[in-house]
């Protein structure tokens, strides 16, 4: 069946065919409630005209629809409209691995960078009970930007027989006659599925096994000259070794491909994910080794991944204490090297969304950055030749630091102000007030730095390192106008920044500018770079995009980007809104950047900690939040390319989940409305982000409904739905909590608002009284605060406190201690709460990100990320990466 441009199946306008297969049609189309292109993909008449296997169909469809990954297509919706059945998916611009192949051979580089994404989405799949059975290079997609996206995961299935014996037809089985058409589907298959037998993860282990081995050697493992032939050869031969074929493919990945193409699956990986973390290693190692030679252990022994950490943690990095030492660069010709820098026990890592975390020295010895401890934040030095951090005093709750062009101070801001330190200790000494600041400054070599502030008087500004009146060098009046990022360029006069111009809605772009402490004429330098960018003196400028990061030669004298950029590191911290990557360079060869948080894990635990389910939506996810009526709940998953995160509900009955937000912006903390019936967030549409209203029944429907000039967040609405709690963030008064009135006029109150920071509000049941969190006591403390705005203040926790939540009847008030135990407090009835004492529940392990408590007070839903004890990852010489022809 062929449809013509024009036909409607459900709500999807048919565009234009886009190609087909074994498992039906597919079609680019029109979501005409959305606005948005989709792929519809038709299925065969086989599967409409069987109610069994139709019923199987959309019971899997769901499922696969259920993975939220970055690196698999998703499935929107399925549906059946006059006697059609299919599925609408996202909508991809890319090539087909097939296409690229057809293109010519790719780099050993680029195939581990593939390799690497399609088992990190087989790992999500698979730790979902899902299995492909239909993996092969016209069902990985890769885009422009060299994003990887499976095709029709979990749905080749649905289209064979419940008979097993059936498992060798379609659609591995072409239509065609051709052997070459047959070959090109059959010849991916396991030697359990050939067999007909029964299949599990393992199986798409050996179709990724063969795949590699097609990229990495131009031939087909198992082709032969007919089907049966082909089965046959999978069942019983071994093929080729690579090293024969293509004996410049790195060792260690000749391993892994031989380990995935064993023909008992209990010789292929127990763990789909430890085949993920094996590919990732080698990616991130390819630098160190050179083609053909193996300079590692091969990764499937144990042993070496036990031994890891260790080399890298101590002994390697002590025998980099002589190369980091010398200033002078490095040579292209040795081989760059990585390492991780792990954290004093007691000490947290955060990366931020506009404040810096890190800064390396410009010399490469030493890494600066912010720590959070039991007695708050501050900074932290570390000697790359030394395994020792040290505190620096007098750097109470710094952040941003950065470095003097000579590696002896260290600039930083706290407390609405700009000051420096030296890097061997000392005294710190106020350089200015700085309110509003934002971002990393930067520090020239004419002894000026500069900085970017928003809010009040926003702009880059200049000031002498040395103290005294900052001056504006660039004006970027009101919200929707943003100067981000100063950075200097050698000689100390010239620096660039990023703009943009969130007043015009058609236009989201970031543009890179250079600008001169001589003169306010700007420069437009490029329109394609939405990060902050760090130059480098061997004519580089390093940036991110989409999680890696990137470094492409740089004319200094014409400020014009040339050639293609070379990636040094993925998985590198990268948030869109502000435009912000987690990196530093040195002028050494030495570089650092901060990694991407962990993936966290929902689970539901009762109230002795033990846990009862997982939720299936890991990933990076935030805001737990559960619904009135508990059926469902709402969260932020953050996307690790884009670095920007969208709301998604969860069903948890139907364990169905549905994505809400559909911008391309920064959308964040979910509040159910107290009917159930909206979700209020922030997003970033236009500049800092505001406070948002969506149904929560209709995706992509959301409409601004607070806009003040600070940083919004919704905390939670009253049990009457009369009023929006939600914390606004200033440079004047830190966080404050305020009351907007959702009907009648829109106008704002402030609740509880100091000095300090007041943060996590949650009303009391009864609507009476608002639980929330302050610091004016130096930690976090749990508090109770009339709503009616009575001066009236009780203290909750015994010691530090944070996200305080209630129990539905209002006889419990729960938080998290800063040791991260459960505590819970009874409360007395009446008009006015006692707190008793707290007691422990139980502790939790790892980063809480949050939870909420059910109806009943008896269970938690909890978001836990495995604590990250080495956040910063370090690359020695990567100037190695580059080609030849462009290291000086």
């Amino acid at each position: 069946m062929t449809l013509a441009p024009g036909t409607r199946l459900g709500p999807y306008e048919i565009l234009a065919p886009l190609g087909a297969g074994g498992m039906g049609e597919v079609y680019r189309a029109r979501d005409a409630r959305l606005g948005r292109e989709v792929a519809v993909k038709v299925l065969p008449a086989v599967v409409s005209s069987d109610p069994e296997r139709l019923r199987r169909f959309e019971t899997e469809a769901r499922s696969a629809s259920a993975l939220s990954h970055p690196n698999i297509v998703t499935i929107h919706d399925n549906g059946e409209s006059g006697g059609t059945s299919y599925i609408a998916m996202e909508m991809v611009d890319g090539q087909t691995l097939r296409e690229l192949l057809a293109e010519g051979a790719i780099p050993a580089k680029r195939l581990l960078a593939i390799s690497a994404q399609v088992t990190d989405g087989l790992a999500k799949a698979h730790g979902a009970g899902i299995v492909h059975r239909d993996l092969k290079p016209e069902n990985i997609m890769v885009t422009r930007d060299g994003f990887v996206k499976i095709l029709d995961f979990g749905l080749a299935k649905l289209t064979q027989p419940e008979d097993p014996s059936g498992a060798t037809q379609s659609p591995t089985v072409s239509g065609g006659t051709e052997p070459g058409l047959v070959m090109g589907t059959i010849g991916y298959m396991s030697p359990e599925q050939a067999l007909g037998k029964a299949l599990d993860f393992r199986s798409d282990q050996f179709s990724f096994g063969s795949i590699v081995y097609e990229v990495a050697t131009g031939k087909r493992a198992f082709a032969r000259g007919s089907a049966p032939e082909t089965l046959a050869a999978i069942i019983r031969e071994v093929p080729e070794p690579i090293g024969s074929l293509a004996p410049l493919t790195p060792t260690p990945l000749r391993w892994i491909v031989e380990r995935c193409l064993a023909k008992n699956p209990d010789d292929r990986y127990a763990s789909t994910r430890d085949l993920a973390r094996d590919l990732a290693t080698v990616r991130d190692r390819m630098g160190e080794t050179s083609a053909g030679v193996a300079a590692v252990e091969p990764p499937a022994r144990p042993g070496w991944r036990r031994a890891l950490p260790w080399l890298l943690a101590g002994g390697l990095a002590v025998a980099l204490a002589f190369r980091i030492a010398r200033p002078q660069p490095s040579a292209a010709g040795e081989q760059p090297v990585r390492f991780s820098v792990v954290l004093p026990d007691g000490v947290g890592f955060e990366s931020g969304e506009i404040e810096g975390h890190s800064a390396l020295s410009p010399d490469g010895r030493r890494l600066v950055f912010v720590g959070d401890a039991a007695g708050g934040k501050r900074l932290y030095m570390r000697s790359l030749d030394s395994l020792e951090t040290r505190p620096l005093e007098g750097t109470e709750g710094a952040t941003s630091p950065f470095w003097s062009p000579d590696s002896r101070s260290i600039g930083f801001f706290s407390d609405g102000k700009l000051h420096r330190v030296k890097a061997s200790g000392g005294p710190q000494q106020l350089i200015c007030d700085a309110p509003n600041i934002e971002g990393l400054s930067s520090w020239g070599s004419s002894d000026q730095i500069l900085f970017a502030q928003i809010g009040s008087e926003p702009g880059i500004y200049t000031v002498s390192a040395g103290g005294g009146q900052p001056r504006r060098l660039i004006y970027a009046e009101g919200k929707e106008n943003f100067g981000m990022w100063p950075h200097f360029l050698p000689g100390g006069r010239r620096f660039l920044y990023l703009y943009r111009d969130f007043d015009r809605a058609s236009d989201r772009r970031w543009y890179l500018r250079a600008g001169s402490l001589d003169s306010a004429k700007t420069t437009p330098v490029s329109d394609a770079i939405a990060s902050r960018v760090e130059y480098v003196d061997r004519g580089y400028l390093v940036y991110g995009r989409s999680g890696a990061l990137l470094a492409q030669p740089f004319d200094l004298e014409t400020l014009r980007l040339s050639g293609e950029p070379v990636t040094l590191a993925e998985r590198v911290y990268y948030f869109n809104g502000p435009a912000t990557t987690g990196f530093s360079m040195s002028q050494s060869g030495v570089a650092s950047y901060e990694k991407l948080p962990r993936p966290s894990r929902l689970t539901w635990l009762d109230r002795a900690g033990r846990e009862l389910e997982t939720i299936g939506l890991d990933g990076i996810v935030g805001s737990v939040r559960l619904s009135p009526d508990g059926r469902a709940v709402a969260v932020y998953i953050r996307d690790e390319k884009l670095g920007t995160a969208d709301i998604w509900l969860y069903d948890l009955a139907r364990k169905f989940p549905l994505r809400l937000t559909l911008d391309e912006g920064d959308d964040q903390t979910p509040v159910w409305s107290a009917d159930g019936t909206k979700i209020f967030f922030r997003a970033d549409r236009s500049g800092p982000p505001d406070l948002f209203e969506i149904p929560a029944s209709a995706p992509g429907q959301d409409k601004v409904l607070l806009r003040l000039p600070g940083v919004q967040h919704p905390n939670d609405v009253s049990p009457d739905g009369r009023f929006l709690l939600f914390t606004e963030w200033s440079r004047k008064t830190n966080g404050d909590l305020w009351l907007l009135p959702l009907s009648g006029k829109v106008e704002p109150a402030p609740l509880a608002q100091t000095p300090f920071n007041e943060t996590s509000g949650r009303f009391s049941p009864d609507g009476r009284w608002v639980a929330y969190c302050s610091d004016e006591s130096g930690t976090d403390v749990v508090y109770l605060r009339p709503v009616d705005g009575g001066g009236e203040r009780i203290r909750v926790s015994a010691g530090g406190g944070r996200m305080p939540r209630w129990r539905r009847d209002g006889k419990e008030l729960f938080y998290l201690s800063d040791a991260d135990q459960l505590m819970a407090v009874r409360m007395s009835p009446g008009p006015r709460p006692e707190p008793g004492n707290p007691g422990s529940l139980f502790h939790l392990e790892g980063e809480v990100r949050d939870y909420d408590v059910d109806v009943s007070g008896q269970r938690f839903l909890v978001d836990v990320a495995p604590p990250e004890n080495a956040p910063i990852g370090v690359l020695v010489n990567w100037p190695a990466l580059l080609p030849k022809e462009n290291t000086r």
